[in-house]
């Protein structure tokens, strides 16, 4: 919530002097005359005593920001090509959103948790609004040169949304052919992070039996 943040900070140098004088609680400040409060200290005195009193300006909510992220967890401490490959998954997965309604990306936070512990995270500001996965790679790729240990997952989250591109379409409006190349393509890069398993379907082999284990299995799925 947002409230009277610029007034507020004009009490902050109050602090030394309210201890000075042996005010060191709000319950202490609010026990004061607001008369005494404004001679002593002014416009900014008389804020900190309506605020130790409970008296403010009415809170503003945040408008809700619109958040569009992808978050890839690594098999194995990822480093090297096997990052590379993480985030062109990454980059794909959210191009192809449906709330990205066809917008470009003007600028990213490409993030990370890192095996040793802690976080790691570049801000990063296109010089143009991009839809284009192969230059987002390019751009982005150099910045896990700056990884300072072996991350176990990689973040990608959308700051900024450029303006919608001309030759961009949801991957539901593709053509079927265009629309299994990128399946292929999405299935093929998921497997190359997280191995052979990171894409099965279910497949019935004796929907009858009295074993539930027996009824179906899982098996790789080739999207054709």
């Amino acid at each position: 919530m947002r409230g009277g943040g610029d007034r507020r900070a004009a009490t902050v140098a109050l602090v030394e002097p309210f201890e000075r004088l042996g005010i060191t609680t709000l319950g202490d400040l609010g026990e004061l005359s607001r008369v005494v409060v404004a001679d002593r200290f002014g416009r900014p005195g008389l804020l900190a005593h309506d605020l130790a009193r409970g008296r403010d300006t009415p809170l503003r909510p945040r408008k809700p920001g619109e958040l569009l992220r992808e978050t890839l967890d690594l098999p194995e401490s990822g480093s090297g090509e096997q990052l590379g490959r993480a985030l062109g998954l990454l980059i794909d997965r959210l191009l192809a959103r449906r709330e990205r309604r066809g917008r470009t990306l003007r600028a990213v936070v490409l993030s990370a948790r890192l095996v040793e512990g802690g976080t790691w995270r570049e801000h990063v500001v296109f010089r143009e609004a991009l839809a284009d996965p192969q230059v987002m790679r390019m751009v982005l790729g150099g910045r896990l040169a700056m990884l300072p240990a072996p991350a176990e997952s990689l973040h990608l989250t959308v700051e900024g949304f450029g303006p919608p591109h001309a030759e961009m379409h949801a991957l539901f409006d593709d053509g079927k052919v265009r629309r299994d190349e990128r399946l292929r393509e999405a299935v093929r890069q998921a497997r190359a992070v997280a191995g052979p398993d990171a894409a099965l379907r279910v497949l019935e082999i004796d929907p009858g039996s009295r074993v539930p284990e027996r009824r179906v299995v899982l098996t790789p799925w080739d999207p054709g």
